[in-house]
């Protein structure tokens, strides 16, 4: 899902019972006014975004973004679907007992597995590795986390 900025907080958002909001673009061309929507986003009673939907400069649907959140508010799920409604891409997210991502895997449009990552968490609640895998399980790259105390 892009990263994007918009001009309230979860926080905030929750406070006031906000369920959605809409982005409406005003732009000067040509010396006209032409007006459309940008962004629109739905929103759990957490203030979780549980839908977006992203137009062009046309003011035509681009795509969608579906997420799932679990009691404690971590993301479980992030479909994106194109234009047409169709599924291009699913994310599915794993924790912990104590809340920490502990795997990813992502799937087409299909719902094939096109990669897995895992993490590994140390005694003190922090990532110590990365474990990324293809399709096919195999593992394709490993990072690991040195901090410093």
């Amino acid at each position: 899902m892009p990263f994007s900025l918009w001009a309230q907080s979860k926080k905030d958002i929750r406070k006031n019972g906000v369920k959605g909001i809409t982005e409406v673009v005003l732009e000067y061309e040509n010396g006209k006014e032409v007006v459309h929507n940008d962004v629109v986003r739905k929103f759990d009673k957490e203030g979780e975004t549980i839908l977006e939907i992203n137009y062009d400069k046309n003011g035509i649907l681009k795509a969608k973004t579906a997420n799932k959140f679990n009691k404690d508010g971590n993301k479980t799920e992030e479909i994106v679907y194109d234009s047409a409604g169709r599924q291009i891409s699913k994310e599915v997210y794993k924790y912990n007992g104590e809340g920490e991502k502990i795997e990813e895997i992502q799937y087409d449009g299909k719902n094939t597995i096109v990669a897995k990552t895992s993490y590994v968490i140390n005694n003190k609640g922090l990532r110590s590795e990365k474990r990324t895998y293809d399709a096919n399980g195999k593992l394709i790259q490993s990072k690991k986390y040195i901090y410093e105390f």
